[in-house]
This record gives C-alpha cells, sequence and structure tokens, in this order.
C-alpha cells in the first residue's frame, strides 16, 4: 500500500503500481487541477458521512469526517476518472488549537482498492497516517 501527496499523482506511477500488484491512495490537489475539480464536483452533499474520527492532544481537539463514492462502473460524464481509481474519498478535518481558534481543511484522494479491501475507517487511517509522515517530515527539515 502506498500512500503519496499530489506530487506524486501520475497515471504512469499508478499504472506501474497495479502492474506490480500493489494498491496505491493517492492525495489531489490544486496542482492537479482538472482531477481536483472533478472529485470536488462529485454529489458529496448526497454522499452520507461513512466515519468520524475524534481525536484530543497536544492541546488541540480534532475531527476527522470521511465520505467515499464507489466509481466502480460510474463517470461523472467525463469519461474514467483515473485510470484503476476505484473509490473516491472526501476528508474533512475540523481542528480548534489551545486558543479556542478553528481551522477547516478538506482533502481529495482516490485509490484503487474497492469497497470489499478497505472500509472508510481504514482509508482515514492510512490518510492520517501519510498526514503524520508529513509533519513529522517538516519538523525535521525545518530543524
Amino acid at each position: 500500500m502506498l500512500t503519496a501527496d499530489a506530487g506524486f499523482t501520475a497515471r504512469e506511477l499508478a499504472a506501474e503500481l497495479r502492474e506490480r500488484g500493489a494498491h496505491w491512495i493517492l492525495r489531489i490537489k490544486g496542482n492537479q487541477k482538472r482531477l481536483h475539480a472533478r472529485l470536488k464536483a462529485l454529489p458529496w452533499a448526497a454522499v452520507p458521512e461513512a466515519a468520524r474520527v475524534r481525536s484530543v492532544g497536544h492541546g488541540r481537539v480534532e475531527t476527522r469526517t470521511i465520505r467515499v463514492i464507489d466509481l466502480a462502473g460510474s463517470s461523472d460524464g467525463h469519461g474514467e476518472l483515473f485510470p484503476d481509481a476505484r473509490q473516491a474519498l472526501k476528508i474533512v478535518r475540523r481542528r480548534r488549537d489551545r486558543h479556542g481558534r478553528w481551522s477547516v481543511q478538506t482533502v481529495y484522494a482516490i485509490t484503487s482498492l474497492n469497497a470489499r479491501q478497505a472500509d472508510p475507517a481504514l482509508l482515514a487511517t492510512w490518510v492520517r497516517g501519510h498526514w503524520s509522515i508529513e509533519v513529522r517530515h517538516e519538523v525535521a527539515l525545518c530543524e
């Protein structure tokens, strides 16, 4: 299982990973403008919240919610969303810091795993694990 930030979201990489039998979760950001716009335009309001995780620590409270759309056999009217993409994810992270200030971050992702291979809670765990790796890497770069 590979989790990757938007900089690694390339069709060739995804295809090669699948050829080797590996699965992926790819975060989609603004550097993938068309794909990001297509994911954002999916009917998220009609999709029930699939998982919610709340954590408290380091003086902050964080809640992450995830919504998942099964992409098997579906199209947004523009053809296949991304080669081998089986599910689309929308994760909203709401965080209150120790000073009472709130921040909200929305992340879109796609995965080659189908719903039987990874339920929403497991997907959220993997994405959160990727975030914690990013944070540790950013801290290491700043030191």
